[in-house]
């Protein structure tokens, strides 16, 4: 068995990572708390056996692109990739 995760060689070191408080981004801070009270919702949900929570058994909000306030994502999100087979 083995995991293969390609990443480009330097790629990574070549980031440099800054710290933020998520209040600098209004829009992004919004999006979060969106995100935060459906989570919430969500699992409170799931104590419920006729819940849509239970019905549904996950969010699937980025499986399907969608975003925690309900708009869309990105046009190119996929959640699906198809890879070249081994040769």
């Amino acid at each position: 068995m083995c995991h293969i995760f390609p990443v480009s060689r330097g790629g990574l070191e070549a980031v440099t990572p800054e710290m933020r408080k998520l209040s600098e981004n209004p829009e992004l801070e919004g999006e979060c708390k969106a995100w935060s009270d459906s989570r919430n919702s969500f699992n409170k949900g799931l104590n419920d056996p006729n819940s849509d929570a239970v019905r549904e058994k996950w969010q699937k909000l980025y499986f399907r692109g969608v975003c925690p306030a309900g708009r869309n994502g990105p046009e190119d999100h996929r959640s699906r990739l198809k890879l070249k087979p081994f040769g």
